[in-house]
């Protein structure tokens, strides 16, 4: 299996789509970081977020050694429906109306929902492992059940400067700031006390003469 960056397992989006949407760091910053760089990594991240089976993943992992092409379309397509996310969930955290013909035109062309088998302590589509762009069902299927659900007015992005990656704020008076508290939250406290604390003190004004003073 293709080794992961850390964080690319730190799935903090709450809905398989968010999270896949969530597969570049930094995303709104001057230098994003891919966190699925090849097909290998898409698949282990599959594997790892529990939306295909390992043998699936596995079975997939050997068609796309196979066929290098084809699992570099598969790739490229996932990542124009992770921009396609992308505009859509933050047409969502804005509040705005969401483009449905896309979304729409994508799920027209998935199978039906699969079976779910047992892998461990977990519950997973039984996917065929037959076409290599498998690893994008259940993303679709769960943007389905978000823009469908209630969730969909609850999706929320992260305040840190050049985070940009998206959750389902389900704190209980919907008032979710960061993707992560102890992560993206602690750095944005740190850097806006730094800030505070290096910003060059204003001079005191001199007091205003009043109306009808003497020179």
């Amino acid at each position: 299996m293709s080794s992961l960056p850390a964080a690319a397992t730190r799935f903090l989006g709450g809905r398989v789509c968010l999270d896949f949407a969530n597969t570049v760091d930094w995303r709104t910053s001057d230098a994003p970081e891919e966190l699925v760089a090849d097909s290998p990594a898409l698949l282990a991240w599959s594997a790892r977020r529990g939306t295909m089976a390992a043998f699936t993943a596995a079975r997939l992992r050997a068609a796309a050694a196979r066929r290098p092409r084809a699992a570099a379309r598969a790739l490229r397509e996932a990542r124009v429906v992770r921009a396609e996310i992308w505009t859509l969930a933050e047409a969502l955290h804005r509040g705005a109306a969401v483009e449905l013909g896309p979304v729409n035109r994508r799920l027209a062309g998935l199978p039906p929902q699969p079976r779910l088998r047992r892998e461990g302590r977990r519950y997973v589509h039984e996917l065929p492992g037959a076409r290599l762009g498998e690893a994008l069902w259940p993303v679709l299927w769960s943007l389905s059940a978000l823009l469908s659900s209630d969730d969909a007015a609850r999706v929320g992005r992260c305040r840190a400067e050049g985070c940009g990656w998206f959750f389902v704020d389900e704190s209980p008076n919907g008032s979710r700031t960061w993707c992560s508290s102890e992560g993206c939250g602690n750095r944005e406290r740190a850097r806006r006390a730094y800030a505070k604390r290096t910003r060059p003190a204003r001079a005191t004004p001199k007091p205003r003469r009043g109306h009808g003073s003497s020179p």
